[in-house]
């Protein structure tokens, strides 16, 4: 993999208070996981090795848990990931600070469903841009392979940054030009975004089989269903994940797509062209 761990460093520099903030509270989410696992345990030796009353147990517990995750992303981590963004941009803030950053990112999305929107119809722009190519500047690569449909989400919140670096008023406005950046001068990010989407999935695979194995094995020895221990190192291997792995894969895309883009501005003619497309 042609990956720029050097250059990913640096950007994730700039973010990393916010960064270790951010896996606190995920790290905070694997302890819950486990306490809720423990309570899961607890009902199979209840239940006298009848299966009702762990499965039960279980679903309460992962409903519960899917529920407060949804909450916590709804209400307060949306804007920590956008404020996240915005430090890996480099921009100039009117203070230092997590505050200041988380501040303004919330002027960008003041809510979930905005962030939540651009988002979205950023991967889905990136999914069919191959279809423009009569009326837009695409890629010379540009295709729906599969694992460029994969990396939509990555490269979408890459092009955030750009976005917020623009310091425009209107985060519809700063994102259609860093798209219209992007798809103008972001071969090497479309690249690069292979390369960190392989890695992220290998990250991912380690993480998981480094806490499956010794599960599989502790868990069957305490008489308990391995199932429970692979499915606890599935969670917890997510969780460190989107703590861990995904800032530093965001960090050497963004990277990648900042140096490229230095010195140039979007062509306000294809931002004119993207607003009709989008419906931000």
């Amino acid at each position: 993999m042609n990956l720029n761990f050097r250059e990913a460093l640096v950007t994730l520099t700039r973010a990393l208070p916010l960064v270790l903030f951010r896996a606190g509270i995920f790290v905070a989410g694997g302890f819950a996981i486990i306490i809720l696992f423990g309570m899961l345990l607890v009902a199979f030796r209840l239940a006298g090795g009848s299966p009702i009353l762990p499965l039960a147990a279980g679903l309460l517990v992962f409903s519960g848990w899917w529920i407060s995750a949804l909450v916590m992303r709804r209400f307060f981590l949306y804007r920590h990931r956008a404020g996240m963004l915005l430090l890996f941009s480099g921009r100039t803030l009117p203070s230092p600070g997590l505050a200041t950053a988380i501040r303004e990112a919330g002027r960008f999305f003041p809510d979930h469903s905005r962030w939540a929107a651009v988002n979205r119809n950023l991967r889905r722009f990136l999914a069919v841009q191959h279809r423009f190519g009569a009326e837009l500047p695409v890629l010379a690569d540009a295709r729906a392979g599969a694992v460029d449909l994969l990396a939509t989400g990555l490269l979408g919140q890459s092009i955030l940054v750009l976005a917020f670096l623009r310091d425009g008023k209107d985060a519809s406005q700063s994102a259609r030009e860093g798209l219209a950046l992007y798809l103008e001068h972001g071969l090497a990010a479309r690249n690069s975004s292979r390369a960190w989407l392989g890695f992220s999935a290998v990250g991912l695979l380690l993480l998981f089989l480094c806490l499956a194995l010794p599960n599989w094995f502790f868990f069957g020895m305490a008489g308990v269903p391995a199932w429970i221990g692979v499915a606890l190192a599935a969670v917890i291997a997510w969780l460190l994940h989107q703590a861990f792995v995904v800032p530093f894969v965001l960090a050497g895309i963004s990277s990648t797509l900042l140096a490229e883009t230095r010195g140039y501005a979007p062509d306000p003619d294809l931002s004119e062209k993207l607003a009709s497309m989008l419906a931000f």
